[in-house]
Parts: structure tokens; C-alpha cells; sequence
């Protein structure tokens, strides 16, 4: 499994990237020895440190966690654990349910990460040289014209599953959104995490 440990506005330290790589290594290789790649992301956060981890399986399953403790590596543990935990949830659930989805149920797309700028804006009552010095950090952060900078592209596996199959796996993955072909018509749907924590589901057939 390639693995990616990089530090979120921060140098992540050869220390922390070893033992990132060791702890999720042996979290997803104890149930998905093939599984295609991880990322581990290191960030400060309130009270330390945040960890966030993001897995794509040979199933297409993408599956993500967080951890946050005052230690870096303390907070990589937990998002470890917390990792191994829907592993092996989404390993039993495979048992479960005997699933066995083949390249003809799947439609090939690509997955684009943008960054996400949370500098504050400039008032009114801001100097000219001010803005002009924002606006040109926000250019240097967002790439051309203002645009969001692309931070990676990898493919995505669109299945296609029922909607009740979809809730499963989107209940594991961790994930806050997962797009999919409904079997009952082959058309594009998305569920959603609301901020109630609730489930919503966007069913456009009108598009299919």
C-alpha cells in the first residue's frame, strides 16, 4: 500500500512520518492487505494536534478517520484505531453480505482536491497596500486568477449499489459525502452527512 504522510501548513518531521506509516500500515494490512493507498494528514489543532486519514481499498471503498491529542503521535494512534475500527466493521459487513462488485459495476471518474483558503478578508478601512499585499498571498494560495490550487487528483470508483447498500458504506467509509449509480435506475446519486448528522440523499432522475 502506497502511503502519503504530509503536514497541513506545518513540516510533519521524519519521526511523525515513520510512525504514522508503521501504525497505519498494520491498522488496514490486519484486514486489507491489498488495499491501493492511504494518506495521513497532520495538522494543529485546539488542544495539539489533528490527525485525518484517508484509505482507498481494492473494493473501491474509501475510508476515512481523525484523531486529535495534545502529542502528534498520540493523535495518530487514536485515528489509527479509530481506522482499524471501520475496517474491520466494513470486513464483517463484506461477510455479511457476500458483496462482490466487478469493473462492470463501476464508472470510472476522477476525485480533485482543492484548497480551502481560511485567511480572513480585508475590511474597507484596510491601507491600499494592505489588500494589495492579501491579495497577492490569496493569488500564491489559490492559484491563477483566484481559482482554488489543485493539492492532488486520484480516480474514483463510482459503484453501483442500492440505496440501502450505499447507506451502509457511506456509514462505515466516515466520509461526508459519496456519490453512486442507483441500481433501480443506473442514474447518479449522492448522499450527504447533514449537520443534524442526519443522511441526505439528492436522487436527480430527471438526469438519468
Amino acid at each position: 500500500m502506497q502511503i502519503i504522510v504530509s503536514g497541513k501548513n506545518m513540516d510533519s518531521g521524519s519521526a511523525f512520518q515513520d510512525h504514522a506509516e508503521t501504525q497505519l500500515d498494520a491498522a488496514v494490512s490486519k484486514y486489507f492487505p491489498r488495499a491501493v493507498s492511504g494518506k495521513v494528514t497532520l495538522e494543529k489543532d485546539t488542544i495539539g494536534f489533528a490527525v485525518k486519514i484517508y484509505v482507498v481499498l481494492t473494493t473501491g471503498m474509501d475510508i476515512e478517520a481523525s484523531g486529535r491529542a495534545g502529542d502528534a503521535k498520540q493523535a495518530m494512534d487514536i485515528a489509527a484505531e479509530h481506522i482499524e475500527k471501520r475496517l474491520r466493521r466494513y470486513k464483517r459487513r463484506l461477510k455479511n453480505h457476500h458483496q462482490d462488485h466487478h469493473e462492470q459495476d463501476m464508472m470510472a471518474a476522477t476525485m480533485t482536491v482543492l484548497s480551502y483558503d481560511e485567511a480572513d478578508t480585508s475590511s474597507a478601512s484596510d491601507s491600499t497596500s494592505t489588500d494589495d499585499a492579501n491579495t497577492g498571498a490569496n493569488a500564491d494560495n489559490n492559484g491563477e486568477n483566484g481559482a482554488p490550487a489543485i493539492l492532488a487528483e486520484m480516480d474514483y470508483s463510482i459503484q453501483s449499489l442500492s440505496l440501502e447498500e450505499a447507506i451502509m458504506r457511506f456509514d462505515i467509509s466516515g466520509q461526508s459525502a459519496m456519490m453512486f449509480r442507483n441500481k433501480s435506475h443506473m442514474g447518479l446519486n449522492m448522499i450527504y452527512r447533514r449537520n443534524d448528522n442526519s443522511i441526505g440523499w439528492v436522487d436527480p432522475r430527471g438526469n438519468r
